[in-house]
């Protein structure tokens, strides 16, 4: 029982060490954020898919509905814009063993090196005063895009990802 546990751990350390999601917020230090209540979406950069727009902003206005604010359809205290990137990252694999030896000297062996390309999603989420047009937050998020989730999968971890990105928003104000 115990090598079970132990053998499970071993996989989900694995699992998050080979997890590409990349996240990172930035805020103007001086914002009073109480006194933003509502929030509504501007036209950002457009993806090339709408249904991928929609489940983003789906996931955004769950994210911060679940911290307070409300989604109004237009008019919002907040204006929020989302910019969509895709990039490509090269990956190189080289599977199989070379020489064994000292001094490259020994027995050796067939090696093989896959290169394969595999698309990059990049989102960044601006929150922007409707008022003054100051930028208040911003909000990074980059990931390998699945190829292989169905849609309602997709949508459930970009909600998950959306709550970890603004778990702490509002942020605090410092003096």
């Amino acid at each position: 029982m115990k090598l079970s546990r132990t053998l499970l751990l071993v996989a989900a350390v694995a699992a998050l060490g080979c997890s590409t999601l990349e996240m990172s917020t930035d805020f103007n230090p001086g914002t009073d954020f109480s006194g933003y209540r509502t929030f509504d979406f501007k036209e950002g950069s457009k993806p090339r898919d709408p249904v991928a727009r929609r489940s983003v902003e789906y996931a955004i206005q769950t994210a911060l509905e679940g911290r307070g604010l409300r989604y109004a359809e237009s008019g919002g205290d907040l204006d929020i814009f989302v910019h969509f990137v895709l990039d490509t990252e090269l990956r190189f694999e080289t599977y199989g063993y070379d020489t064994i030896g000292w001094y490259g000297w020994g027995w050796g062996g067939p090696t093989v090196t896959t290169v394969r390309a595999i698309p990059i999603g990049t989102l960044l989420i601006d929150l922007v005063d409707s008022r003054s047009k100051a930028l208040l937050w911003r909000g990074l998020v980059k990931d390998e895009i699945s190829t292989t989730l169905y849609p309602e999968e997709r949508e459930k971890k970009a909600i998950g990802i959306a709550r970890q990105l603004f778990a702490n928003f509002p942020p605090a104000r410092k003096s």
